[in-house]
């Protein structure tokens, strides 16, 4: 359960020089994560989310996931040279983009210095070093995501696969709002020595009735880390690909947690 310390206003935990980094999905842009946004920010957390360059929506696509990594590291540089610590969420697509940006940009929390003192997988992709997208399903990817002569990826059901937990009337909200993604983007490898969750403690949020990435996907990936002696503070849910619409209270509880060095590990949060 989420402790009571959650219920603290974040301003008893935190001060000015903390903030939140929101990395978006592919096809997804900043006004997808309002409610998760707002939520931080009525805690007291300032929120950025900015619309990643693979995520243009030109047609055909010219943006690549260097530019999505060279743009979140411009984003923390700004940030860090005013002392901001920030806690960073990868969701789907920004877990690829987060483990190649950020090695570099760790922080200790109350170090005094700016840079990332914390990584927050959301549902997010895992990838070790050199590591594409289509590369953690074996080199291909889902049959529901098929390549298009323009040079796009379009989705079979994406309201069946990335918002069936929401309101009818929402999820076709949400669906109207994606935008193009490229289909080189997702078979590029990143290019990285070293993926940041191996050195920025990683929190990962379990979606266990995600259609997108299966909940099972997400444990294995999370194992893989595992394996590899990085010690992953694990949540679940029972939402959709889309806990940021669908439960934005009990992601905004689990990042005030994280926050706080005192929270436990594996925890399921009531439904």
């Amino acid at each position: 359960m989420i402790s009571a310390y959650c219920k603290l206003t974040m301003a008893e935990v935190t001060s000015q020089t903390n903030a939140i980094l929101m990395i978006t999905g592919a096809w997804h842009v900043p006004k997808h994560y309002h409610k998760l946004t707002e939520q931080l920010e009525a805690k007291g957390l300032r929120t950025i989310c900015e619309q990643l360059p693979t995520n243009n929506n030109a047609i055909p696509p010219n943006t690549t996931a260097d530019d999505d990594v060279n743009f979140i590291k411009d984003i923390v540089a700004r940030e860090s040279a005013g002392g901001t610590q920030l806690t960073v969420i990868g969701h789907s697509w920004g877990g690829m983009i987060a483990s190649a940006a950020l090695a570099d940009l760790a922080v200790t929390t109350g170090s005094g210095k700016g840079g990332v003192t914390d990584i927050i997988f959301m549902c997010a992709s895992v990838p070790q070093e050199n590591n594409s997208l289509a590369g953690l399903f074996g080199g291909q990817l889902p049959p529901y995501l098929t390549s298009i002569s323009n040079g796009t990826i379009i989705w079979t059901d994406p309201i069946g696969h990335l918002y069936n937990d929401l309101p009818q009337e929402e999820a076709q909200w949400a669906e109207k709002l994606m935008v193009a993604h490229g289909h080189k983007v997702q078979y590029t490898p990143i290019d990285c020595n070293k993926v940041a969750w191996r050195v920025i403690p990683l929190t990962y949020i379990v979606c266990e009735n995600d259609q997108a990435l299966p909940g099972f996907v997400q444990d294995m990936m999370i194992a893989k880390a595992e394996e590899q002696g990085v010690s992953v503070r694990q949540y679940r849910l029972q939402a959709s690909h889309s806990p940021f619409l669908s439960m934005p209270d009990k992601v905004s509880e689990i990042v005030m947690e994280v926050m706080n060095p005192a929270g436990g590990l594996n925890v399921d949060l009531p439904n």
